[in-house]
């Protein structure tokens, strides 16, 4: 009676299309995780995966997505490959979005009201009905089975990366998710935008006029205007022309988001990398300023940080510009994916690098070059873009997602980025939002410092006593910064400290000793 029950469930994944298309399906391959049995006659039953009934004995079937007999199908963690729950559900419950909601959360999120539901291309779904006709549409997930995933009401959707070179088509977008690497979680996008869309953007970069917005060198952080000699670009924020808008509406859609909210995104940046400019490792999520409790920037703990980063590639670019990962190994198919640099460290880029870094001082260019051959890099291309996330699917922040922008060694490169965070940052800039949006707190201190010496380094000190490089100042050319009452400073000529600084309330300037 069970066997029989569970092929009548099995037929409404028929009757969708699920054993009928064309072409070779990727098989369920990945470990079921088990459960505990339900009662042989409850209305929803969770199981170890069975394998499902022969292929011909289905492929008959009349399609439709009515489920009107129930559904069986597979429920995943928020962007899990693996350990599934299967689930079993009467049609008298299939198409009741409580009830719909409850199993996939009791699978897993441990309470009935814990989750929502998304589709493998990210969609929403509130009944089998949906996940049905969803899920048959080709390319959206791998196997046979439709999948559900359960996505924690706090947290935010984080599409699964099956494997390295898996692709998952959005039909509502008509975007291709090539797998790049899985940790951390990095997809090429095909499709996201056009080479049309590039040349505009680098139009209405090149078209801004006003001192806030306009193309010039690029700072670091997201409040204020600091330089560091760590990054090297020129960049523009384009807000609201169409295109930008568009940019940035695409990618809320892409990531699942149900609605556009300008509170959430950074806005657009476009950067110029000429001749020998990168940006060396850094990561996208933000440390807290002070003065913000520790729940206000660990998503995690219910606070707000930058989720994931798309970034566009605006040009080609002849040597280098890579966006290179250098905690995370090259994949060994790198040569398969044109995302990737699969290129060696041979004498010709040597040669390149050579010809650009100085041989009389110590740079962080000629280490970031030789990983940009060596470890998980995407490689520049007009019309390219990808996405990686800077969070884990629960919320914690990824060490893996660090990333530098690697020298140019021949050409000129344009890009963008847009950093869209998991909620509404916890403070505001007008370099980011409207000239009228007041939301947030915006009581950084500004800071300015020159020397009448020979060049100095400027360095961030955390509390641990941790240095981060924040800039050069030398004699005519000032470091600007923006920074919180309290936080510590020094400057340092050939890594011998001349003279440290803290910060106090109201704009400041600091002389750093000849």
């Amino acid at each position: 009676m069970r066997a029989l029950l569970t092929f009548a469930l099995l037929a409404c994944s028929a009757r969708a299309g699920w054993f009928s298309r064309g072409g070779t399906e990727k098989p369920d391959t990945k470990k079921a995780a088990p459960a505990t049995p339900a009662a042989p006659d409850a209305a929803e039953k969770k199981t170890k995966a069975p394998p499902p009934p022969p292929v011909e004995e289905l492929a008959a079937a009349e399609r439709d997505h009515t489920c009107a007999a129930g559904l069986v199908f597979d429920v995943y963690a928020n962007g899990a490959s693996e350990n599934p729950v299967r689930v079993e559900m009467s049609g008298g419950q299939c198409e009741t979005v409580a009830a719909f909601e409850a199993a996939v959360s009791r699978a897993v999120c441990e309470d009935t009201a814990a989750c929502h539901v998304r589709d493998g291309a990210g969609r929403r779904v509130r009944r089998c009905s949906e996940l049905s006709r969803n899920s048959a549409e080709a390319g959206v997930q791998p196997g046979l089975i439709p999948r559900a995933y359960g996505v924690r009401r706090d947290m935010r959707w984080v599409f699964p990366t099956e494997e390295v070179g898996y692709k998952r088509y959005l039909p509502h977008l008509q975007i291709t998710l090539t797998t790049l690497a899985e940790e951390p979680r990095l997809f090429a996008l095909d499709n996201f935008l056009t080479e049309e869309d590039a040349s505009q953007l680098i139009e209405d970069a090149l078209a801004i006029s006003d001192d806030e917005h306009k193309l010039t060198r690029s700072s670091v952080g997201a409040k204020g205007y600091t330089v560091s000699s760590t990054r090297t670009s020129e960049n523009a924020w384009v807000k609201d022309t169409k295109t930008a808008m568009r940019m940035k509406r695409r990618a809320f859609e892409l990531l699942g988001f149900d609605h556009y909210d300008e509170r959430m995104a950074d806005g657009l940046q476009v950067l110029r990398y000429n001749n020998t400019n990168g940006y060396a490792a850094h990561k996208d999520y933000l440390d807290r300023p002070r003065g913000l409790s520790r729940e206000a920037m660990e998503p995690s703990l219910g606070g707000a940080n930058r989720l994931a980063t798309v970034f566009l590639y605006l040009s080609d670019v002849q040597h280098g510009g890579q966006t290179v990962f250098p905690h995370a190994p090259r994949p060994s198919i790198a040569s398969s994916l044109p995302a990737l640099e699969s290129r060696p460290l041979d004498d010709e880029v040597i040669g390149l690098r050579d010809a650009i870094v100085s041989k009389d001082e110590y740079t962080w260019e000629p280490r970031l070059i030789d990983e940009c051959y060596t470890k998980l890099a995407a490689a520049p291309k007009k019309g390219r873009a990808i996405l990686f996330y800077s969070q884990h699917p629960d919320g914690t922040l990824d060490n893996m997602a660090t990333h530098g922008g690697c020298p140019v060694l021949e050409g000129t490169k344009w890009a963008s980025n847009l950093w869209i965070w998991n909620k509404a940052m916890p403070f505001g800039s007008s370099r980011f939002q409207s000239k009228d949006d007041d939301s947030g707190d915006s009581s950084g201190v500004d800071v300015e410092v020159s020397t009448t010496g020979v060049s100095a380094e400027v360095f961030w000190v955390g509390g641990g006593g941790e240095e981060a490089p924040m800039g050069t100042v030398s004699q005519g050319d000032n470091l600007r910064l923006n920074s919180f009452v309290g936080h510590s400073f020094v400057a340092r000529r050939n890594g011998a400290e001349v003279s440290r600084y803290t910060v106090a309330r109201g704009a400041q300037a600091w002389a750093v000793p000849p």
